[in-house]
């Protein structure tokens, strides 16, 4: 009897069978290859050649600041190739100046590095003078000097505006507790110390608000004293406040 036919002998329908289940393998490899080939030859171009070189930096978002001072910060990368392009120290030289609240470095093919600035927006207008005002933002951060001060902002009288700056951090804390009954009525704020923070308002009369603290009872016994009539109410210390 015979048995069955053994198909581990080598034989031509083996070695075609082989040649097929290689062939796929093996044009993979050659495939993979090349993409790499073209990958390197993509990155050496774009590394070595003028056409991929940083010609210009590229400066959106300023209002308070000069898009040529930003610029500036990025002129090292000028004449490297994009890739190249430090954007973390672009970024952190942008981000150290005073108006910029945040900033967005980004590569622009081919040959620009982009930098998108969000810059800080005033929030208090602090006199230093007759002619001079200091623009400070919500976080007490002083980043601007002008002639004028918008009327959409706070006018406040403060020694030493900044974000460290306990008597800034309590008018802050103030400015932004305030019902809208008063705040529409404030002409401007003096902020002598931290538990000191003065409202006058646009018919001459004071509130006397002190520090940041218990705002909401503040609010409510200033609403009930100031429709008593007068002329200046301290609600510092809301359990026993005072007027005249």
């Amino acid at each position: 009897m015979r048995g069955p036919e053994n198909t581990s002998e080598p034989g031509p329908w083996r070695l075609v069978h082989v040649m097929r289940r290689r062939l796929p393998n093996r044009r993979l490899r050659w495939i993979t290859i090349g993409m790499l080939a073209v990958l390197v030859l993509a990155f050496v171009i774009v590394w070595t050649t003028p056409l991929f070189e940083v010609k210009r930096i590229e400066v959106t978002g300023t209002s308070v600041l000069e898009p040529e001072e930003v610029a500036a910060l990025g002129r090292d990368s000028l004449g490297r190739s994009v890739l190249g392009a430090d954007l973390d120290a672009i970024a952190n030289a942008v981000a150290a100046l005073a108006p910029v609240k945040s900033v967005d470095v980004t590569r622009s093919w081919p040959d620009a590095v982009s930098v998108a600035v969000t810059e800080r927006e005033p929030y208090m207008a602090v006199p230093v003078d007759d002619e001079t005002f200091l623009m400070v933002d919500s976080e007490g951060v002083v980043f601007d000097e002008t002639a004028s001060a918008p009327g959409t902002i706070w006018r406040v009288e403060l020694e030493d505006p900044g974000p460290d700056d306990l008597a800034t951090i309590e008018t802050l804390t103030v400015l932004q507790a305030l019902p809208s009954g008063i705040a529409d009525e404030v002409e401007h704020v003096a902020s002598p110390s931290p538990a000191g923070v003065t409202l006058y308002l646009d018919d001459g009369r004071t509130l006397r608000w002190g520090d940041g603290s218990e705002s909401e009872q503040k609010a409510e016994v200033a609403d009930r004293l100031l429709a008593g009539g007068y002329e200046h109410v301290d609600v510092s210390a809301p359990d026993a406040p005072t007027v005249s």
